[in-house]
Formats: C-alpha cells, structure tokens, sequence
C-alpha cells in the first residue's frame, strides 16, 4: 500500500498527433488528392475536377488544408513514423510514466500495417517493444524490472482475453488507485521483447477479422496491448516502485455499408464499430471544447473504448494518435472526417505524473506469510498427489470410494460456505464506511444549520439544510437495518461451518484410512485460512489508507490557515504525527475564504482543541488526537 506523500509534480502536455498517408493501391481507380507539404501540413485537393476558376475564388472548392505535428506521405516506412513521433516518449515507460499510441481512420486506410507492420517493415508495436526491452537491459545490473503484458479485443461491445485460447466476457471495473481495469484479463510476465512478440502473434490469430470488398483482411474489432514495467531500486530507495504503462491501440476501421456490400453478421460488426468509434469521435469534440471555451461533458461511458481510452484522451499519460488515412479520390469523405478529429484532438491536454509507490514494511510482512501458508498448500498437494498414486495402483473398495466421493462433496460445501462469509464481512466492512460518512456530512450539517439560524440568514436555505438532513438520517436508518440482518446471516453461517466441519471430524475419526483424509482436510483448511488473510489485509490497508489521508487533508488544512513551517513541525513533533516528503508551500486558499466571508472569528491550535474553519456556509470541525498512530 502506498504510504503518505506529497503528490508530485503535474506536467500539462497536449496529444501529439501525426498523420500518415498510405499509397495508392493499383486496383484503386481514381487519383491521389493527397498532399504533404514540409512534413507538418497536409493538402487534400477537390475530386471534383469539373469545377471552374470562378467556383474555385467563390470558395465552392472542398480543397481542404490542416497542420499537424507530424506528416507523412506514401513512402514514408513505419520506422521513420516511428523515429520522428513516438521513439522520445517510449523511455518514459521505464521511468514510472503512462504513454498511449492508437491509430485513428477508416478501414483500408492502413491502422492495423503501421501499428502491426511486417516482418520488413515492423509496426510501432514491435519497435516500442524493442526499444523497452533495450532500455530494461542497460538499467537492469542498477534496478529490479518486472514485465508484464497483457492483450484484449473489444468485439461488439464484448471484452476478450486475446491470451486466453477460449475466453469468455470480461467486465470493465473502475479502481480509485488504479483507475479503469479489467476484471479477469490475464498478465503474463516476460524477460524480452521475442516473447511479447509470440503473444501479440498469438494474440492476432484469435482476433476477429473479416473479408470485405473494401478491405480483404477489416479488422472488426479493436485491439489493446499493454505492457506494464515495475522498477525497483537495488540499493537506492529500496521500499520505491515505479510503475510505467505503455497502450498500443489498434482500431477498426470506420466504413460505410453501400461502400463494403456487407450483410448479416458483417452489417452488424460494421454498425457495432461505427457505434463505438462515433463514441470515440463525441470524446475527442468534448474534449477539445473543453480546452477551448471551459468546463464541458465527455460521454466516456458511452462505449467500452472510450472507458478504456479515458487515460489516454485526458489522464495521466503521454498520448500520441495516429491518423492514417487514404490518398484515393472516391475515399475523400473518410479522409476529410479523419483529419477533423485528429485537427480537434489537438487541443486535448492530459496531465503527465510519474507513477511512485512505496511498499510499507506490514505489506512485506502479510506476504511473507501468504507465501508460507501457498508454500504449505504445495507440500500438502504433492502428499496429496503421491497418496493418490499409491490408491490408483491398488484396487479401492467401492465403500472408500463413497467416502472418499461424500469427502469432497462437504469440503467443497465448506468453500463456498468461506467465500460467503468473506463476501458478507466485505458487505459489513463497506456499510460501516458509508455510515461513518453520514454522520459526518449529518454533523457538519447540524453545525451549518446552527450558524444560519444563529444569523438569521435566508429561511430556504435553512429548509434545504433540514430536508438534506433528513435524508442522511434515512439513510443511516435503512444502513443500521442492513447491518442487523448482515450480522444474522453471518451467525447463520458460522453456524453451518461448524456443523460442516463437525460432520468431516467425525468422518476422518471412523474411516480406516485416516492419514490421507486428515491430510485432505487440512490442505482444506489451510486454502480457506489464505483466502480469509487477504481478506483481512485488504481491510487493513483500506483502514490505513483512509487514515493517512485523513492526516494529508489535516496538513493541507493547518496550511491553508496560514501557519508557517515551524508552527505546523511543531505541532507534529507535540502530537506525535510525521511529515513525510510534504513540501511547505503557502496557498491560496486562505485569500480565497477571506473574500468569500462575511465574517470569521480566530483560529485556535492546541494538543487538545479543535481546528475550525469557514468556507462559506460549510463548516468542518477536526480534532487532531484522532490521527494519532
């Protein structure tokens, strides 16, 4: 678990985009209306060639114009693309940093060939793989490096495991640490570059492709390959982690169903990614008012991609978009949609900050006894395995068969029995939590509604106050109901695990072969006994989390009162509390509630009074004896 620390330091970038034309295919029929000027500015001329000199200065033209980061033109190879856009921002990964890379267009218009490439001409993918793996081997006699891949697809709003050979549907989850995630999907460690290829091989023959008549090999689903390196100092800072990311998103394509001539399945693929790729595109547009005219909604949740591209769009990461498009004159409407979402999505800014855990000494310590007790499992499986062996070799009576057979059947029983009881203490542990807000926000509410009676301001605020109030304590009457009858049904199942347990006792007591059975209960008892430490660790932790946070805000609070760094190293030194890599620095926060007051009275500081403050008609009491240890 993290431990307290000053939050570092923020640095605001914008998305850099490059555009990249592929060449005029021989089969296409038309002419190229591509043009790349000084690899920055991109021309696309009118198809319409019937057009005269006086439509043309009327502007009747729909010769269209943008500038980019980077451009490219046909004969530009997928390394040059790589060299000039994205090789700069690939040794952030090693150094705790987030870095995003997707491609962006309409299908044939090459995403998959400059994200995947050949074996001639390598994709991005495998050059940033490269490039990792060069840059781990150079740093790796100073530091410990783990690597970990994983891949998935997004396939009519579905989530797939590319890695696993029959995956089922896997569901997106919004962590508070680790942001959104993806329950289930499988991360395999691995030392070099070769072996993510293998993988992301692996991973490309199961993905869902299809023949169409624009493109003979439409990816109909959209691909993510994230590589995940943790670095560990070996001798500098040993307890600190940097944990880097790197996003390789290869899109499908957008495409129109007069153009494709598709049908049944197909037409719905067809529909289903457009869906999600129309998500993508009301992102990019919100995103880039916001920069411009202020605050504005952006529909993450309108698509699976757009949850998964949240951080990429406007998080913590190094994001550069690729936006391939075609020199063809009959696909000048695709060209045209593409360059104006990748023009918009320049204006995108995402706050970069690097990824610092530090693992605290109790973590270590929980660990060192999971991997005892998943030590003494292994032990007990191989017995377990060797008594199996011998009982294969000699003929068992069908008697021992039962037994053993009914054996299995109540130490299953039992599991499940463990898995309940864990999810009714997770259902206790979180009401206890939400209760402990309420009456929180129902004393700070007491106290507001005091303060404006005690003025007499505004009687509708004061009803507002009361009626808000009286949800709260709703509230914690329907929690208090739950929490009786979650109580009930884990007595009930305490209750049922001793009878279980009872039933296994009696059982090893009169069976002959008691050895193996006394064994086998204990290889149960023991997974059941791991399950139910992390169980207690992750509770432990949250408690601790909360803590620590609850000390931050109090700093952040003593600050904002205006007390210098001595006062405040004082106070910490007095009550027995610790500053840890928290830097003093005066904010504004104290002119701001000056100018929002009407009034204000002094700030009291002692090892047992309280610290009040106002901020306009919010008031909020802390007693600093509570953080105490």
């Amino acid at each position: 678990m993290p431990s307290i620390r000053a939050p570092g330091a923020k640095k605001s970038t914008t998305l850099t985009v490059a555009v990249k034309c592929r060449p005029l295919r021989h089969k296409e029929r038309g002419r190229d209306i591509v043009q790349v000027i000084e690899s920055k500015e991109v021309l696309i001329l009118d198809p319409d060639l019937s057009k005269d000199y006086l439509d043309r200065i009327r502007n009747r033209t729909k010769e269209k114009k943008y500038c980019f980061d980077h451009a490219f033109g046909p004969d530009s190879t997928n390394l040059e693309v790589y060299t000039k856009s994205i090789s700069s921002i690939i040794p952030e990964v090693v150094q705790g940093l987030n870095v995003t890379v997707f491609a962006y267009g309409s299908t044939g218009s090459g995403k998959t060939y400059t994200m995947v490439g050949t074996k001639d001409d390598p994709g991005l993918m495998v050059l940033s793989l490269h490039t990792v793996f060069d840059l781990i081997k150079m740093d790796k006699r100073a530091d410990e490096f783990e690597v970990t891949c994983s891949y998935l697809e997004v396939y009519n709003e579905i989530i797939y495991d590319l890695l696993e050979k029959s995956s089922g549907h896997l569901e997106l989850r919004e962590d508070p640490e680790e942001g959104i995630t993806v329950a289930g999907l499988r991360c395999i460690k691995v030392h070099s570059a070769g072996k993510i290829l293998e993988l992301l091989n692996m991973g490309n023959s199961r993905r869902k492709t299809e023949s169409t008549e624009v493109n003979a090999t439409s990816s109909r689903s959209h691909a993510v390959l994230e590589i995940s390196v943790k670095r560990k100092g070996r001798n500098k800072y040993p307890n600190q982690v940097l944990h880097g990311k790197l996003a390789l998103v290869d899109l499908a394509g957008s495409e129109r169903a007069t153009e494709t001539n598709n049908a049944g399945q197909k037409l719905r693929d067809g529909a289903n990614i457009n869906r999600s790729l129309l998500a993508l595109a009301n992102c990019i547009n919100a995103l880039g008012k916001q920069q411009k005219k202020g605050l504005a909604y952006v529909p993450y949740r309108n698509s699976k991609l757009t949850r998964i591209l949240k951080d990429g769009l406007s998080g913590n990461s190094q994001t550069v978009m690729i936006a391939t498009i075609s020199p063809a004159d009959i696909q000048y409407h695709h060209t045209v949609n593409t360059l104006k979402y990748a023009d918009r999505a320049k204006e995108i800014k995402t706050h970069v900050q690097r990824n610092v855990g530090v693992v605290d000494t109790h973590v270590s310590d929980y660990q060192r006894m999971i991997d005892s007790l998943q030590t003494e499992v292994c032990q007990l499986k191989k017995k377990l395995a060797e008594k199996e062996s011998e009982l294969s070799s000699k003929p068992a009576e069908k008697a021992a068969d039962d037994e053993l057979s009914w054996l299995n059947i109540i130490s299953h029983e039992i599991s499940e029995n463990v898995q309940e009881r864990i999810n009714l203490q997770k259902a206790m542990s979180e009401l206890e939590e939400t209760n402990l807000n309420n009456r929180s926000e129902l004393q700070r509410l007491d106290d507001i509604i005091s303060r404006h009676q005690a003025v007499e301001l505004d009687g509708a605020i004061v009803k507002d106050l009361i009626a808000r109030r009286l949800v709260i304590l709703d509230n914690i009457r329907e929690n208090d109901e739950a929490g009786i009858n979650y109580q009930k049904e884990i007595e009930a199942n305490e209750k049922q695990r001793g009878q279980l347990q009872g039933m296994i006792d009696e059982a090893v007591s009169r069976n002959g072969n008691k050895t193996y059975l006394r064994i086998l209960s204990q290889y149960r008892l023991l997974g059941m006994a791991n399950s139910e430490l992390q169980l207690e660790v992750a509770m432990r932790d949250q408690v601790i989390r909360h803590q620590r946070e609850g000390l931050k805000n109090l700093w952040n609070l003593l600050m904002g009162q205006g007390l210098d760094e001595k006062q405040i190293s004082h106070l910490a030194v007095k009550q027995g509390l610790r500053i840890e890599g928290w830097t003093m620095t005066p904010l504004a926060l104290v002119e701001k509630q000056s100018s929002s007051l009407t009034s204000s009275r002094p700030t009291s500081v002692g090892p047992s009074s309280g610290i009040e403050y106002l901020e306009g008609t919010k008031t909020c009491d802390f007693t600093i004896s509570i953080f105490k240890g």
